[in-house]
């Protein structure tokens, strides 16, 4: 395990655990969180015996927002163009999530607010507690929602559902998030991460090199047929000539378990 910058990592078979900790403060957000985080997926993408990230917090909660405790009105002159700096931050975290080359799977307990919200939409799949707590609380601060969730959560509960929970920010438990479709699977209280991980475990037998592939397709959206015979045309000939692909197919033939190697 290592430990630096608020971030825990613990490597769990194949899988990376990345655990948010900002102690008594259900593991606030901040810059050096963001940062480490950043760089712990990205080397993860580029260790093939890695094939899966848990996101997850400490001390029963996930996340419960930005530090505000860090933010110090006082200080010199904020500026747009400061401020746009520090979002593009944001975004590379965000990007690495929705269109990194590993599945992240969200283990939520406790408190997801702000952007601990938005960080489960934007996971591949979530688990959370039935007791968990999520809620949308930009507006509560005079901010709009961000770290993506003005996209990631219409998609998951519909434009109408995701309006609602935006504009009164108002908290809502474990259970109405799976309702809703936010939450892909629901646990008993202490479950998330080991639901998540038995999830994550999965992919050790399924070859990384398509997964990342099509990550990458999702994460720039597919709107129609024509998209999608695009992004077919782009990256299925990139499959097909991987190591992995003639290891399947192979194993296939000789009636036994392939072992993919991510090449």
């Amino acid at each position: 395990m290592s430990f630096t910058d608020g971030v825990k990592l613990d490597k769990h078979g194949t899988t990376l655990i990345v655990t948010m900790s900002n102690p008594g403060k259900r593991n606030a957000f901040h810059r050096e969180m963001r940062l480490r985080m950043i760089d712990a997926m990205r080397e993860a993408a580029a260790d093939n015996a890695v094939r899966a990230i848990v996101l997850t917090g400490a001390d029963g909660h996930f996340c419960s927002g930005a530090d505000l405790s860090r933010v110090d009105m006082k200080a010199a002159p904020r500026s747009v163009a400061s401020l746009r700096e520090n979002m593009k931050d944001v975004h590379r975290l965000l990007r690495v999530i929705v269109g990194g080359a590993r599945p992240v799977i969200a283990a939520v307990e406790g408190d997801a607010f702000g952007a601990g919200l938005s960080m489960s939409a934007a996971c591949d799949r979530v688990f959370a507690a039935k007791t968990a707590r999520f809620g949308a609380a930009f507006a509560k601060i005079g901010i709009i929602p961000d770290v993506g969730l003005l996209y990631t959560l219409p998609k998951r509960v519909g434009m109408a559902r995701a309006r609602d929970m935006m504009f009164l920010a108002a908290p809502f438990s474990g259970e109405e998030a799976h309702k809703a479709g936010l939450v892909d699977e629901l646990t008993e209280t202490g479950g998330a991460l080991d639901a998540a991980l038995a999830y994550a475990g999965r992919f050790a037998d399924i070859p990384p090199i398509p997964i990342t592939l099509m990550k990458a397709a999702l994460a720039t959206g597919i709107t129609d047929i024509d998209d999608a015979m695009r992004i077919e045309l782009d990256l299925q000939p990139i499959a097909s000539l991987s190591n992995d692909c003639a290891e399947g197919i192979q194993a296939f033939k000789e009636k036994r378990k392939p072992v993919f190697t991510g090449t």
